[in-house]
């Protein structure tokens, strides 16, 4: 069959990689370079860093794990130790790692726990562990969110507020108000999954390697490719085989009502048929594309939210606690007056190719903005949204794609239970994959330009 893969991030280069083993693929991206690695920045010596940094611990991410095994992705381990500030720049609390092979143990020092806050911290983090792991084991979490599974505990506030909502809005790239509407089954799930035992990974040659391990297979990759509509082709009898397009080209079709049924993606190049097509873009952009949606694709789409965020790569110091001892590889500031807290990685210390470099940092959601002279990029994203009917709108998501007869799919980090992260967008990619073999009905012709 001939497919079209509408978006080049993680889940749509997963998507094609595995449906072009059987069938003939077309990726289309709108950026210039597939969307998994069209931000990345050149640094110094040319090295490439991944906007945003994306690392993975193998306890969450069974199936990106065994992706990149199975691709022959070099990963490594980095150290992901947290220094948590205030208004100030003065740390309030500070974790640390002990690494030892794949392994990883968080610890903290007398000094890290000198203050009462940082001790009540502490205590908050034993009680909530302790409470969660019981309850998830219990089956007793219910469908409640994470703040309200915490007040209900007795949770210290100062953990709560001070370390586990900036840590989910950190993971979640959201507000701290989002984070509080996380479902505590998918909090406790996340940290119950070996968090505080393994170590952080990342794709030891970054995104770039990825994308062209996925792609190698791709027939067709079309970037900058302005799509403006996808629509389903009506239902027609039988007709006589059409000549096929060129590899790489299109042939021309006096009569576009000779087609058989399938799916008529509009774009810069003309109009193309496809037996299927997959939208491995976030919702809200696969309906503002599909032409025809049915009310309960409509319905479907549009229950997923999504939240801005800014991603900026610069050198500007300011943006780190007040003095260098204090810096960790990733540096939460919390302010109770922004929305969110603001993440700024030192890049140094994750990437160990760039250790002797000159500091440079990624920052997101920045609170303040980094000198213009010190930024070396910009990247803005949207990140999907989880709340306690995240799963409902998944199920409806799900039932679309049993209907007989479907033509066009949907995968994403948003299209799969859990947090909205690498490992729901790659079990979704490939979801859809099999989906689509179940209901592979060969066609027998290619796709056609008939415009």
């Amino acid at each position: 069959m001939d497919i079209a893969v509408i978006g080049g991030g993680i889940a749509g280069l997963v998507a094609a990689w595995r449906l072009s083993r059987r069938h003939t693929v077309t990726l289309f991206e709108r950026h210039t370079a597939p969307g998994f690695s069209a931000s990345s920045v050149a640094v110094d010596g040319g090295l490439r860093v991944d906007v945003p940094l994306r690392v993975f611990y193998p306890g969450y991410y069974p199936t990106l794990t065994r992706l990149y095994a199975e691709l022959g992705i070099a990963t490594q381990p980095v150290d992901y130790a947290t220094t948590f500030t205030g208004a100030d720049g003065r740390p309030y609390f500070r974790w640390r790692n002990l690494r030892l092979a794949g392994w990883s143990w968080p610890f903290v020092l007398p000094q890290d726990v000198s203050g009462t806050r940082a001790r009540r911290i502490v205590a908050g983090a034993l009680r909530f562990n302790r409470r969660a792991r019981a309850a998830l084991a219990s089956g007793a979490l219910g469908p409640g969110s994470i703040a309200e599974f915490a007040a209900a505990e007795g949770v210290a506030p100062e953990f709560v507020d001070g370390l586990l909502l900036p840590a989910i809005a950190t993971i979640g790239t959201c507000t701290t108000a989002d984070a509080r509407a996380y479902p505590a089954a998918v909090v406790a799930a996340y940290a119950g999954a070996g968090l505080a035992r393994q170590s952080v990974h990342r794709a030891r040659d970054g995104a770039d390697a990825v994308a062209q391990r996925l792609l190698a297979g791709v027939a067709h990759l079309v970037c900058d490719a302005g799509l403006t509509g996808v629509q389903r082709a009506p239902e027609s009898a039988p007709r006589p085989a059409l000549p096929a397009a060129p590899r790489g080209g299109m042939s021309k079709v006096a009569e576009p009502h000779l087609l058989m049924s399938g799916v008529l993606l509009r774009h810069r190049g003309g109009v193309q048929r496809f037996d299927h097509v997959v939208f491995a873009t976030q919702a809200n952009h696969a309906l503002a594309l599909l032409d025809d949606a049915t009310a309960a694709e409509r319905a479907a789409l549009a229950a997923f939210r999504y939240r801005a965020l800014d991603v900026v790569m610069h050198r500007d110091e300011r943006l780190m606690p007040a003095r260098r001892a204090h810096w960790s590889p990733v540096n939460a500031m919390v302010e109770p007056h922004f929305e969110r807290p603001q993440s700024t990685i030192w890049i140094n210390r994750v990437q160990p190719a760039l250790r002797a470099a000159a500091p440079l940092f990624q920052t997101v959601m920045p609170q303040a903005e980094p000198r213009d002279e010190q930024v070396l990029g910009r990247a803005r994203f949207e990140r999907p949204l989880l709340d306690v009917h995240s799963e409902r709108n998944i199920a409806a998501l799900q039932r679309l794609h049993a209907e007989p007869g479907r033509r066009c799919w949907w995968c994403g980090s948003y299209a799969m239970p859990g947090v909205p992260l690498l490992e729901s967008a790659v079990r979704s990619a490939l979801a859809v994959a099999d989906a689509i073999e179940a209901a592979a009905q060969p066609t027998g012709h290619l796709a056609q330009n008939v415009a």
